[in-house]
């Protein structure tokens, strides 16, 4: 399961069972029933329970290596410059502060620098210098950087130009050990080539991908009905979503006016076209057996969805259907999507998990739950993302022994487990940022389940952009079908360039 810590494990059965999730934790009930059949005594049982693994005996499993001081440089988005709400924090810290993310990133980091004997040296950039300050170097067939991390979207262009690896073909990097994202490395992949890592490693990606927060206050208010057992029972739907939020938009003021002054059932914005399209399942490219890709977004059910999708995104209950002047989003400023939940006047707003630590402080009572599922049939619940700023690490070509770096990044994301991934579940839900016990198998959930989709990290034909930008439902099916016949000439320009990477 992505993201998962010790703790988690005794929630994968329940997840398995309730929410049809991806975790590879789970009991198998066949093999637990047999071994019932024959078992040991009590004393047999207790001496073959496995040591817990540590931080300490994670990285005795490395103790063998020996860098000779070798500096690990990570480009990263660290600068914060004047984009600062994604800024990079789980490469690098300089020492103790008592902060949790960052004593866990000091922690791991000292562990794996005297494990390896290698220093891990930070070269940071501010937010849209990372990549192509490293594609400058490529070019330049300068090895100045071990492995970049930046957003997905912003790292896509450089697979086609043949400036990054195929990690698949890294022996050192273990892609199915349970702290690397399986999803990313198989969604992601293109002809069997995989150009993007990440799992415990990050904590950015978790900050990037989508969740629904909800307003309980509200809920109790209104006498609806609990998100949690919705998700729980499979009837977490977008029928159920609108009946809800349309019941709790009120103009509160009475003026005609819709401002901050009110009552929103669902505060969005533009680009949660695709990913609330994404989360019922569909996907604007999909990929044959053999890895190719293919445009999947004009069947009939795919189309129909999307339509329900831009109803809801442009209905009277959310902000930018009632022409609201909450339009705006990066803080807790006046009129931003942010602040209009923190003040307690949203009963849904769909973002990213990186919002969650904004209210710590606030008095809102919020839960977190996974985007709705499209009907009751679906098969599973899905998350998404936001494309510019999940993040994902690369390798560049002009890395002069891939295997070394691959040995690093390898043993990197294994110790995170044990101190990156802990501090981030409890940064999000320790404290007043959520208030009680079923926000976290909801965000182990949401975490396990992204749905990536290479028409949006790619943006092949522009057709994410047009998603993104569409208002009017009743003109999705037209503006797509016109638009497919170039799009596909693009998608196979495309993968004429993927074909010769190597």
């Amino acid at each position: 399961m992505k993201k998962k810590i010790l703790a988690m494990l005794l929630l994968s059965s329940m997840l398995i069972s309730t929410f049809a999730s991806c975790s590879e934790s789970g009991t198998n009930t066949e093999e637990t029933t047999a071994a019932d059949a024959n078992a040991p005594a009590a004393e047999e049982v207790v001496e073959e329970v496995e040591e817990e693994i540590t931080l300490e005996s994670a990285a005795a499993q490395y103790a063998d290596r020996d860098y000779g001081g070798y500096e690990y440089r990570v480009a990263d988005r660290g600068d914060p410059g004047t984009y600062a709400d994604w800024q990079t924090f789980d490469v690098y810290a300089a020492e103790l502060t008592g902060e949790v993310i960052n004593d866990a990133v000091y922690e791991r980091n000292v562990t794996l620098e005297e494990t390896l004997n290698i220093k891990i040296v930070e070269c940071p950039f501010t937010h849209g210098e990372v990549t192509s300050s490293v594609k400058t170097s490529i070019m330049a067939s300068a090895d100045d950087y071990d492995v970049f991390t930046d957003g997905l979207a912003t790292i896509a262009p450089l697979v086609a130009q043949n400036y990054i690896l195929d990690l698949r073909q890294i022996e050192t990097l273990k892609f199915e050990n349970p702290w690397w994202d399986q999803l990313i490395y198989e969604d992601l992949s293109i002809f069997g080539k995989s150009f993007f890592m990440t799992g415990d490693i990050s904590v950015m990606d978790n900050y990037g991908t989508w969740c629904y927060l909800f307003n309980k206050t509200m809920i109790n208010d209104f006498g609806l009905e609990s998100p949690y057992e919705l998700v729980d029972s499979g009837k977490w739907t977008i029928d159920k979503h609108n009946e809800m939020a349309q019941a709790t938009t009120v103009d509160l003021d009475g003026d005609g006016k819709w401002t901050m002054a009110d009552s929103y059932g669902y505060i969005t914005e533009g680009y949660n076209n695709t990913a609330m399209w994404n989360c019922f399942g569909f996907r604007i490219i999909s990929k044959d057996a053999d890895g190719v890709p293919y445009y999947s977004y004009t069947g009939e059910e795919q189309l129909t969805a999307l339509q329900k999708v831009i109803e809801t995104q442009y209905a009277p209950f959310t902000n930018m259907g009632s022409g609201s002047t909450v339009t705006g989003g990066g803080g807790l400023t006046e009129n931003t999507r942010e602040n209009q939940f923190a003040i307690g006047r949203a009963l849904f707003y769909y973002a990213g998990l990186r919002n969650i630590t904004l209210y710590r402080d606030s008095d809102t009572d919020f839960g977190i739950i996974p985007a709705p599922k499209y009907t009751e049939e679906q098969a599973q619940y899905y998350s998404s993302y936001s494309n510019g700023n999940c993040t994902a690490y690369s390798m560049p070509v002009t890395v002069a022994d891939p295997a070394k770096i691959g040995d690093i990044t390898e043993a990197m994301a294994h110790l995170s487990v044990y101190t990156l991934t802990p501090a981030y579940y409890d940064k999000t839900l320790i404290g007043k940022s959520t208030r009680d016990q079923e926000s976290e198998p909801m965000l182990a959930l949401i975490l396990a389940t992204r749905n990536y989709d290479l028409g949006v990290i790619f943006g092949w034909g522009n057709i994410a952009s047009s998603i993104h930008g569409m208002r009017d439902p009743n003109t999705v099916a037209s503006t797509l079908q016109k638009s497919e016949k170039a799009a596909n000439k693009i998608l196979n320009r495309a993968i004429e360039d993927l074909l010769v990477i190597q």
